[in-house]
């Protein structure tokens, strides 16, 4: 009797090892063709691809929203920036005809300029976000990110190159910057001297040398710029 009862102890353990056994592979497949599927979402991610939609359930469900989203930022702000740049290329605020049109307040020109100093402002510094530590440890904590699937968030984004890519971006877009800047200098200079110079015979003329002087000053050093629009697209 006693042998049966062993033999039927030994039986239901070893059943109960099985089932163990089973359910634990099923979860590490389980686990490992979610972590697939994250992988296939995130490859295909590009530029003409910014789908946010969260097809997974779970911590990885967790990583692939905010993956998707922080590649839809950096796309949507790389875009954002180079319209702006082609934008500011296209303009001829230091010509005669708009200082003819637009002059002497240069109101419409100053809008658009630092309307585009503005909206780059704004992207740079959501760029930034993406490659700064402390945002990205309160991003991944607002969304209940921790332990090994930090880690993993982590390998994503190295992998993608996003922090190397926001550098090169901020890097490139310093000369972009100061030309923008000089040109709203050179309009604010004419603004606030509104009464020193007038045009005459196509030119820009003043009956002061000092403010001529300052003035050439200032559009020289922009001349000597570049844009910073070449290989931004």
């Amino acid at each position: 009797m006693k042998k049966k009862s062993l033999l039927i102890t030994i039986i239901i353990l070893v059943v109960i090892a099985i089932i163990v056994i089973g359910v634990s592979l099923f979860l590490a497949y389980k686990d490992i063709d979610a972590r697939n599927q994250l992988i296939a979402q995130i490859n295909a991610l590009n530029e003409n691809n910014l789908n946010t939609e969260v097809t997974l359930e779970g911590d990885y469900g967790l990583i692939e929203k905010v993956v998707k989203e922080d590649y839809k930022t950096y796309y949507e702000s790389i875009n954002k920036l180079r319209d702006n740049y082609d934008k500011l290329s296209s303009l001829a605020v230091l010509n005669i005809e708009n200082f003819e049109n637009d002059g002497s307040e240069f109101a419409a020109s100053l809008e658009t300029l630092n309307t585009i100093k503005t909206e780059n402002e704004n992207m740079l510094a959501a760029l930034n976000d993406l490659a700064d530590d402390v945002k990205i440890e309160e991003k991944l904590a607002a969304n209940n990110i921790t332990g090994e699937n930090k880690s993993l968030y982590r390998e994503i984004i190295t992998e993608l190159k996003l922090k190397e890519g926001v550098v090169k971006i901020k890097e490139s877009d310093t000369k972009f910057s100061t030309y923008l800047g000089s040109l709203i200098d050179v309009l604010t200079y004419l603004k606030d001297n509104k009464n020193e110079w007038f045009i005459e015979n196509g030119a820009l003329k003043s009956k002061s040398q000092a403010f001529i002087d300052q003035y050439n000053q200032k559009v020289q050093a922009i001349e000597g710029m570049e844009t910073a629009t070449e290989g931004q697209n």
